[in-house]
């Protein structure tokens, strides 16, 4: 067995002395770290959750208490309009007086979708009636109905919903009390909402015409019962305290999405939805008076499809038992929150809140109804994860620098152990080495071990070699001062160049570290297109610039993205090229960022029309070559290929064979043709010449061969006086247009070529078909040479007609996405004719 030297065992010591309880640190410390990491992503989880419910809760009662003190001036209203029930000026200027607004969406003229915030009478009808309930005057959307038109409301049937009572109901008041309906209306399906549409919020059908009634009896000074006056809110004056609430971030919202489940919704004292995105959730009456039954268990499929089932929370607990839960805790007066899961299959929380009223038949458990603002259990933990994730981040960098300290600090200890080993064992070799001479009778060697002996030497040598290394320390620090030096210089002098070149971009804005606006230059305001005012959050000032708003965000939120990146931008149908820096205001960008835009298009364009310029040289250089090395011996071979086919001793077969050689030699020669005719163009001679009369000769030249494939072409020319262009090559630029319109469109469909007046002396050509349109990448490279995805073609015809266009001064653009066709738009200026031939 080999016995261990004292090197080895020195070494070992020194090793487990220091590494042993530095790694057992270390382990403790990273498993110590991997359990707060767990316990505070926890807290944050659950500290985000009940923040967010009792933000929710707050809400709820704040929109509760709105629509109590809403009601409550609605009666107001009716004793005040009491006084004057029978002064129809006086109605009709309360009408037009009070109103509020509604905002929703609509169609534009141009099918656009539009947001519109529209100031409409809070009111939809005011009524008197006699004590018989004949009505004897009628204020209605704005005007006083015929004597024809007014109705005995005594009788249900002749209500306008049909099965109306509030006219008994009043009669039994006695005098100053005041009767309130509930909210009733026709019932509102499925289809009827959706007209077509896939969601609620994407829809643009019929709106649910309901009322709530407030009456009031009229007595003679004898106390006797003389009729009764009945005014009638318009319910779209309900639905705004819910309709626009979004619990998420954004606060509110034109139209809520339902199958997020974050929306809320209005419930009365018997459970009926009253609120809703989905219309037909609310109460309703059918076109007899009779009020649809709710959804429940036993409600049929085609119920469900037709969406013919009013919602009633007393009646959902098949849905989830929370709802009837929210219901009977409201009727109570009580405040709080649910979790359920929606129709939808949303899985969400829900604050409730009881909206207290108790006025006529609201006097039973003295609420009007409640109030519901739903948010997905979801993104309450997405909210919660950012925080987990950044603590995971930062978790795991903390362990990657750990780890690379704890490996160099085991490295620099296992050195430093052989190095201290090695340094005592040494010696003590030597020492032994000597001892073993003697033993082997070597008398001349010795062993001093005073004076001048080795481990004497050893020490003096050490002393000079530690002298040594401690002037070569002294001139190492020395060198790294003065390279500390000459390095901070350079990075005051970079940033320094850096600061001047930020400094001079186009448009510079400052954001606070909340992302408010702080600052802009007027060419800021320029690009942006307004003066956005102080305050104005980034998301808001570059709304429509492409990713720009990310970027920010995650340079506010992860403190990286720092720098200068391209953004190129869709103005007016045309790319603009930005430089988009981004800097941060103080470390980490805790004071904010500095955000500059550099518009480069400029520099872009000629970049891409040098480019342009230096192929189309090569090609004219290709097309010479071509037509010197190629044209020549295509004519011979096509000539000794005529020869052997016209012999009659061919066979068919061979023939055949000769007959396709030569189509292909035509077809080279046509390539080459129009190469060269690419290449060296002829010059535009400009003529007199009327412009309609030249697009009307192609359309008709084309009009035969669409006719046969199917291709209805429709043509509208308006009238032109003679202009100065080169007629033969504008017949050609259009001939190319329509041709190309017509290949895409194998199976027929629809051309249109229209030419009309422009502004300011111009004429505007638009050649649109229905063909399959052109992909969004290949759109930049349709004029480009050579350039085609059809199986045939040279690929030059769109070159050539952009370049007779642009030989006219007119300007070209198109217009086309997949599966919506294309269109060419030309804006050719008119030059009046002076009488006098011009060559171009």
């Amino acid at each position: 067995m080999i016995r261990p030297s004292i090197f080895r065992k020195l070494l070992i010591a020194s090793l487990l002395m220091a590494l042993l309880p530095l790694l057992t640190a270390a382990l403790v410390l990273f498993s110590g770290l991997e359990q707060v990491r767990d316990k505070l992503a926890l807290e944050i989880s659950s500290s985000a959750e009940q923040q967010a419910a009792e933000g929710l809760q707050m809400r709820a009662r704040q929109v509760a208490e709105s629509i109590t003190d809403f009601l409550n001036r609605r009666e107001d209203d009716l004793r005040f309009l009491r006084l004057f029930a029978t002064q129809e000026n006086v109605l009709l200027s309360f009408w037009q007086q009070h109103r509020s607004q509604i905002w929703e969406r609509s169609k534009g003229p141009d099918g656009k979708v539009v947001e519109v915030r529209e100031w409409l009478p809070l009111y939809r009808s005011f009524a008197l009636i006699d004590a018989s309930g004949q009505e004897l005057m009628v204020l209605k959307d704005g005007r006083f109905l015929a004597p024809a038109e007014l109705r005995n409301v005594s009788r249900p049937e002749q209500t306008e919903f049909k099965s109306e009572t509030y006219f008994s109901d009043i009669r039994k008041l006695a005098p100053g009390e005041i009767h309130v309906t509930r909210v009733t209306g026709f019932h509102v399906n499925k289809h009827q909402q959706l007209a077509g549409a896939d969601e609620p919020e994407h829809a643009y059908g019929v709106h649910y015409q309901g009322v709530i009634r407030f009456g009031m009896p009229l007595h003679d000074a004898q106390g006797r019962f003389t009729g009764a006056f009945v005014i009638s809110l318009d319910h779209r004056h309900l639905m705004e305290f819910t309709q626009h609430i979004d619990p998420g971030p954004r606060f509110s919202t034109v139209f809520p999405s339902y199958k997020s489940g974050n929306y809320a919704f209005l419930f009365d004292d018997e459970g009926w939805i009253i609120t809703h995105p989905k219309l037909w959730d609310i109460r309703g009456v059918d076109q007899q008076g009779r009020l649809v039954p709710p959804y429940t268990r036993k409600s049929t499929l085609e119920e469900v499809a037709l969406g013919t089932i009013p919602f009633n929370l007393d009646h959902a607990a098949f849905i989830h038992p929370n709802y009837p839960v929210a219901s009977s805790l409201v009727r109570q007066q009580q405040y709080g929150v649910v979790e359920l899961t929606n129709v939808g299959g949303s899985r969400k929380i829900m604050a409730y809140a009881p909206i207290l009223y108790s006025t006529g038949p609201y006097r039973k458990h003295g609420i009007f109804g409640g109030v519901t603002i739903g948010y997905q259990v979801d993104q309450f933990q997405q909210q919660a994860s950012v925080g987990s994730r950044l603590i995971t981040t930062k978790l795991k960098e903390y362990r990657q620098q750990s780890s690379i300290i704890l490996l160099v600090t085991v490295l620099i200890t296992a050195l430093a152990a052989w190095l201290l080993t090695r340094g005592i064992s040494r010696p003590l070799q030597r020492l032994r080495d000597g001892v073993l001479k003697l033993q082997n009778d070597d008398t001349g060697s010795r062993v001093p071990v005073t004076g001048d002996d080795e481990l004497a030497e050893l020490a003096t040598s050490f002393n000079a070699m530690a002298a040594e290394l401690e002037q070569r320390k002294a001139n190492l620090v020395a060198t790294l001062e003065q390279l500390e030096e000459s390095r901070q210089a350079i990075l005051d002098e970079r940033n320094f160049k850096e600061s001047i070149l930020e400094s001079i971009s186009s448009a510079i804005t400052t954001f606070s570290s909340q992302g408010e606006l702080t600052s802009s230059n007027s060419t800021a305001d320029r690009f942006l297109g307004r003066r956005w005012p102080l305050g104005s959050h980034y998301s808001t000032v570059f709304d429509g610039w492409g990713d720009l708003p990310s970027r920010i965000a995650r340079s506010f939120t992860e403190a990286v993205g720092y720098g200068r990146e391209p953004l190129p931008i869709q103005r007016n149908g045309q790319v603009r090229h930005f430089d988009v820096g981004i800097f941060p205001i103080g470390p980490h960008g805790q004071m904010g960022l500095t955000v500059t835009l550099r518009d480069e298009t400029v520099r872009e364009d000629l970049r891409e029309e040098t480019f342009r310029l230096d192929r189309l040289a090569s090609l004219g250089r290709l097309a010479a070559g071509i037509s010197h090395e190629i044209r020549n011996p295509l004519t011979g071979i096509s000539l000794l290929l005529d020869d052997l086919h016209d012999r009659a001793a061919l066979a068919d077969d061979e023939r055949l064979l000769l007959r396709k050689a030569m189509d292909e030699i035509e077809r080279i020669e046509r390539l080459t043709t129009a190469m060269l005719s690419f290449a060296s163009p002829p010059k535009a001679c400009f003529r007199p010449a009327r412009l309609d009369e030249v697009v009307q000769e192609v359309a008709l030249l084309l009009s035969q061969s669409c006719r046969k494939q199917g291709i209805m072409l429709q043509v509208s020319c308006e009238r032109f006086e003679p202009v100065m262009l080169d007629a033969d090559r504008i017949r050609q630029a259009v001939l190319n247009l329509l041709k190309n319109s017509q290949e895409v469109l194998p199976k027929g469909g629809t051309i249109t070529l229209k030419l009309r007046h422009g502004d300011t002396n111009t004429a505007e050509l638009i050649i649109t078909d229905s063909g399959p349109g052109i992909a969004p990448e290949d759109l930049p490279l349709i004029f480009e040479p050579f350039f085609t995805r059809k199986g045939a073609g040279t690929g030059l015809g769109l070159s050539i007609t952009k370049r007779i266009f642009e030989e006219h001064g007119a300007v070209i653009r198109v217009d086309s996405a997949p599966a919506q066709g294309t269109s060419f738009q030309i804006s050719l200026p008119l030059i009046p004719p002076d009488g006098a031939e011009i060559a171009n």
